[in-house]
């Protein structure tokens, strides 16, 4: 298979991989693993960041990348455009050129999760990534976010120095999935089950974050989850702890009652 990496101007890569093995972590997480031509010894590969995935449609084998206009993308025609997806990169092994994205399975609810539910060995993913720094370097951490956040999230503990203290808060429906996660850092991982409120609707993070004591300085504070609790956490943090923007890292990675595509386009538009 051509699995060469299309670079453009831009410094977008993209890669078209192959599954080798998946597995069930939890029963609504699935962890798939891919690998293609060109993978090893990728730098540009770091756990824990965020890459777009393509998902070929029904008729098709592989997706159809989109071509690079002056710098940016542009989606092929409607019949042939594959759906795409933010997830993060959460194992990579630079001498195989395995790398694992973790996908929450929802049934059909979205081409990800429908394409993640029925995949097999072979079938292909094409993902998109460019270069980016994914945490800062510091004493003191606070990672929090919901059960779309913890590749991430256990992701960027498991590279933490032992040094590293800190706290880390993941939501999750309920103590079914919770995961064993191995890592050095003194930061303990606290899982909040909601036990019945659809995600995106509690208040959990919120208030585990208020709970804390958040040093002044040497600290570093990472956030992802629903938009509306992203905003309401990121809003506390600035106005109770005068966060530098350099302090702070917090990101929506989805909206109640939107998928990502008008998510996008209203995103898009307000900007």
């Amino acid at each position: 298979m051509n699995t060469t990496p299309i670079k453009s101007a831009s410094s977008i890569n993209f890669f078209l991989l192959q599954v080798v093995r998946y597995e069930d972590i939890t029963p609504h997480m699935r962890r798939v693993t891919l690998n293609g031509n060109n993978t090893t010894n990728q730098e540009l590969f770091t756990p824990g960041m965020h890459i777009k995935v393509f998902i070929p449609q029904a008729h098709q084998e592989q997706p159809v990348f989109p071509r690079m206009e002056k710098g940016r993308p542009v989606m092929p025609e409607p019949d042939e455009a594959p759906a795409v997806r933010t997830y993060t990169i959460r194992h990579y092994d630079a001498t195989t050129g395995e790398l694992s994205i973790d996908f929450v399975l929802h049934g059909d609810e979205g081409p990800a999760s429908a394409w993640a539910s029925r995949v097999e060995a072979g079938k292909y993913l094409g993902i998109a990534a460019r270069t980016v720094k994914v945490f800062a370097d510091t004493d003191w951490y606070l990672l929090a976010g919901d059960q779309t956040a913890l590749p991430a999230i256990s992701a960027i503990l498991e590279s933490l120095p032992a040094s590293a203290r800190g706290f880390a808060f993941v939501e999750i429906p309920d103590a079914s999935e919770e995961q064993p996660l191995t890592y050095a850092a003194q930061i303990p991982l606290k899982w909040l089950h909601r036990n019945g409120a659809a995600a995106g609707t509690s208040d959990l993070l919120r208030q585990a974050v208020e709970a804390i004591s958040i040093p002044s300085e040497n600290r570093y504070i990472w956030i992802a989850a629903e938009s509306t609790k992203t905003k309401e956490i990121r809003d506390y943090l600035k106005q109770e702890h005068y966060l530098q923007n350099n302090e702070l890292y917090a990101i929506a990675y989805w909206k109640l009652g939107m998928n990502e595509d008008a998510y996008h386009n209203a995103r898009h538009q307000e900007s």
